[in-house]
């Protein structure tokens, strides 16, 4: 009934070795490879602005949240435009499981600089807690089951962006409109962007992904930017 599938990642079409849901063209894949490719030069300039604004003007807390924020979203982009760009099977296979990996602690840096930073109490390690715990059981969950349960992966990807939900009341005091819009616009990029991450009969549909994350992404550093360090 409806076009969607989490079973798996689209697959290219040279990697014979990984089981396939769909099978990619080198088109795609090369447009795969070019939309992370942007979001990795943005973020590598993104995270040395974050250090330079944080080192200057900032205390030692907003440095270590700076770090953690910028570092996990380059090693997203990073891994993932490297693994759309490979062709050895055996190394696609580890950087698959290093992308995936990636996105549980770019969610989990995405919350450290609004929970560390902004909340600073109870709430704000009750956060921290939260969602690197479920970073890490995330990784663990993907270092021993691979690309097997793939769901279960991408209903814990949304369940983790969307729990500060339960905190919006600590976080609305402590954010101005503006950057509560702009959390809330980065979230709604990321899970409209799982529509097309699941319509594999839609071609491009993983680049255009990737564009929603990309998305995501500047929403989500332009709140840190603007309302946080």
């Amino acid at each position: 009934m409806f076009p969607w599938n989490f079973e798996g990642d689209d697959e290219p079409a040279h990697d014979p070795t990984m089981a396939p849901h769909k099978r990619q063209s080198y088109e795609e894949e090369l447009a795969n490879a070019i939309t992370h490719g942007v979001g990795l030069v943005l973020s590598v300039i993104g995270w040395i602005a974050l250090l330079l604004l944080s080192g200057l003007a900032g205390t030692g807390w907003d440095l270590a949240a700076a770090a953690v924020f910028g570092g996990t979203m380059v090693f997203l982009y990073a891994t993932s435009t490297l693994y759309h760009s490979v062709g050895s099977a055996r190394l696609k296979r580890t950087l698959r499981m290093l992308d995936h990996i990636a996105i549980f602690l770019l969610i989990a840096g995405t919350y450290t600089p609004f929970a560390g930073l902004l909340l600073r109490s109870g709430w704000g390690w009750t956060v921290l807690a939260l969602v690197w715990g479920l970073a890490l059981a995330g990784l663990l969950f993907k270092l021993f089951s691979t690309h097997r349960f793939h769901p279960a992966a991408t209903s814990l990807y949304l369940a983790m962006g969307w729990l500060g939900v339960l905190f919006a009341d600590p976080m609305s005091a402590a954010l101005p409109i503006g950057g509560l819009l702009l959390i809330v616009a980065g979230g709604l990029a990321y899970t409209v962007g799982v529509l097309f991450y699941g319509w594999h009969s839609l071609r491009y549909s993983h680049a255009i992904w990737h564009v929603f994350v990309l998305v995501g992404s500047i929403c989500h550093y332009a709140a840190v930017v603007l309302y946080v360090l």
